[in-house]
């Protein structure tokens, strides 16, 4: 017979994994190790790495290699840090394996992809030398989220919480579509809200920490991005940094949206297609 834990357990185990990914954001480059990280969380190792893929849908090490490679990402955006420097400075002991890490998990090189980041960043007068964007008009949308808490890095976190909470197998091919409804800069402290949904056709009793949520609807810039989604906010800044104005976009007041096209928590993260929306203010 299968066993659930009671509420209130759930959520104490909740905030010390929480712990454990803030020490990890903190300082990725550190050598963290099941017991280091146990400690944090006032585990015992044998029953932490179990626990902690239990809560997150992940092993403790692939959250380590994953923050240390969106901090990379972060940092090969700027136009100042090496890929030296950046391998050196999130952990990793040569550029070499650096190198092999990132590709794997974004399926391009990290040079490859600082170039495709500057080029983002890069105010032009030639709209033929800037990346795809696509004006869209969208309808409104009704969807069913649940308030993120904490920084980018642990998004994916409450949507495995949101997953569990209503109880759907996101791997079904009916599964819900996901969206993220972002207010604010993530780099300006105190101004960010996240919110992880899905959108329903149909209407659901709501329970818990869950709202429901009408997203306006109008013009969008529409820029589909193909990689993992640790590479989201990096491609936001970008966007709204030089690509926009390079086009002549003026946002408006409505939340950005993220939605995540690919079906499954267990596609590779490379592959994965999210379609990055900024709405625009029509003239």
């Amino acid at each position: 017979m299968l066993c659930r834990m009671k509420p209130r357990t759930e959520h104490d185990y909740h905030r010390r994994i929480a712990r454990v990914i803030e020490a990890i954001l903190a300082d990725p480059a550190a050598p963290h190790t099941v017991q280091s990280l146990a400690a944090v969380a006032h585990l015992s190792p044998f029953h932490f790495h179990r626990i902690y893929r239990a809560l997150t849908g992940e092993g403790v090490f692939e959250t380590v290699q994953r923050v240390r490679l969106a901090q990379a990402a972060h940092r090969l955006s700027g136009a100042e840090d090496s890929v030296t420097d950046v391998a050196l400075n999130v952990g990793y002991g040569s550029p070499q394996a650096f190198a092999r890490a990132f590709r794997e998990f974004t399926g391009v090189s990290p040079r490859a992809f600082q170039t495709r980041q500057q080029a983002l960043n890069v105010r032009s007068t030639e709209t033929a030398d800037l990346p795809p964007i696509e004006l869209i008009e969208q309808p409104p949308r009704h969807a069913l989220c649940l308030r993120h808490d904490g920084p980018v890095a642990t998004i994916r976190q409450t949507f495995v919480m949101l997953r569990q909470l209503l109880g759907i197998d996101m791997e079904s091919a009916d599964a819900p579509d996901r969206i993220g409804v972002c207010y604010g800069d993530p780099e300006t402290p105190g101004s960010f809200e996240y919110f992880a949904g899905v959108i329903l056709d149909t209407p659901r009793a709501i329970t818990g920490r869950l709202q429901p949520m009408r997203i306006e609807g109008g013009l969008y810039a529409c820029h589909r991005l193909i990689g993992p989604y640790a590479l989201i906010a990096p491609t936001m800044q970008a966007l709204y940094g030089g690509c926009l104005p390079s086009y002549g976009f003026e946002p408006d007041d409505r939340p950005a949206l993220e939605l995540y096209r690919s079906p499954g928590r267990h596609h590779p993260p490379r592959a994965c297609v999210t379609d990055l929306m900024i709405p625009i203010r029509k003239e």
